[in-house]
């Protein structure tokens, strides 16, 4: 990978190689609040599909259920994608599902000896170490789908983190430094673009066919099934054996009495009964 550099909208376009994919408006400014928020103000402004909003320094991102986000200047990569999907409603989930999978896709070509994972909904984790969290935000026009704004917060150069975090996140540098590399920091912008690149085919597929269209691939990639998980919702916790994600993305969990529950992303926190995963 290259010495790392500063990201810019010209630094992101020079040797892109998508068709729609970053190809709208690229938003850039050294610090944003949240690069989701200005995405959706130009998602209702207008922006095209493809559209990105990224920054050097995020100051108020949020993750899943009010969440934060932190994010040390210069170390990771918070960006946000605009899509405007042909899907239903009920289908807008698989936007995130589709970023987490560019993500894992991203990690493997660009930081060899990686090995990433998904974690149903919305986080890529290394071993028991999350590195990336994903949350995607949908606005809706005469009852169809006129956005989803897809936000993206990836680890990248920490080599260290919080207290609170230190046994819950970690780096890529960091983890490929445990590995024996001894290279340069890593390029964000080439991650950014490699990002595209792998988003690009996978929400093309998923508007043709479907969840079904990624189903392999992702569930070969999932640390989430075939786990015990908790689910946590305000009406009740339970544990049980997760089995599956529907075509909706939404996971299908078995409980201890063998009934099967559909557990959508929005109501609930699922944890893994064996470490962060």
């Amino acid at each position: 990978m290259k010495p790392v550099e500063e990201l810019s909208a010209q630094a992101l376009l020079n040797g892109l190689d998508t068709r729609w994919a970053g190809r709208g408006v690229v938003a850039y400014a050294p610090e944003m609040p949240s690069t989701n928020a200005v995405l959706k103000e130009m998602a209702r402004e207008g922006a095209p599909h493809g559209s990105v909003a990224v920054c050097h320094h995020q100051t108020a991102g949020k993750g899943r259920i009010g969440r934060s986000w932190e994010t040390p200047p210069g170390e990771a990569l918070t960006f946000s994608v605009l899509l405007r999907p042909c899907i239903r409603p009920e289908e807008a989930q698989l936007c995130t599902l589709a970023a987490a999978l560019a993500v894992v896709r991203t990690i493997r070509a660009l930081c060899p000896g990686l090995a990433p994972r998904i974690k149903w909904p919305n986080d890529v984790v290394i071993g028991q170490g999350k590195c990336c969290g994903i949350l995607s935000e949908m606005g809706m026009a005469d009852g169809t789908v006129a956005y989803v704004v897809t936000g993206v917060g990836l680890n990248v150069n920490q080599s260290a983190f919080p207290a609170e975090l230190a046994d819950k996140a970690v780096s890529l540098l960091g983890e490929m430094r445990r590995g024996g590399y001894a290279g340069d920091r890593l390029s964000r912008t080439a991650l950014l673009q490699r990002f595209l690149r792998e988003l690009e085919p996978i929400m093309e597929a998923i508007e043709q066919n479907g969840f079904a269209a990624i189903r392999q691939e992702y569930e070969a990639e999932s640390a989430t099934i075939g786990q015990r998980v908790q689910v946590i919702s305000l009406a009740e916790t339970y544990t049980g054996l997760a089995r599956g994600v529907d075509e909706t993305g939404a996971l299908l969990v078995e409980r201890e009495n063998g009934e099967r529950c559909q557990v959508l992303c929005g109501d609930v926190s699922v944890r893994g009964l064996m470490g962060y995963v």
